[in-house]
């Protein structure tokens, strides 16, 4: 994992400065990463439920 010290701005120019060069990405960039990631959790709900009881504890056999 690559990990970057934090940086703690306090100077309301380079807080402006840092937020204004984020990427940025399209509406339609913004739109597929919304599905793709709907889909991702329905997919991962979709697999744990099995394992989860109807009361909302593990199995334990799962």
């Amino acid at each position: 994992m690559n990990t970057k010290p934090a940086i703690y701005l306090t100077d309301p120019a380079e807080m402006l400065k840092a937020r204004l060069s984020q990427p940025r990405v399209t509406s339609e960039e913004a739109r597929r990463q919304r599905e793709h990631l709907e889909r991702v959790v329905e997919a991962t709900s979709r697999a744990a439920k099995p394992a989860i009881s109807t009361h909302g504890l593990a199995k334990a056999d799962a």
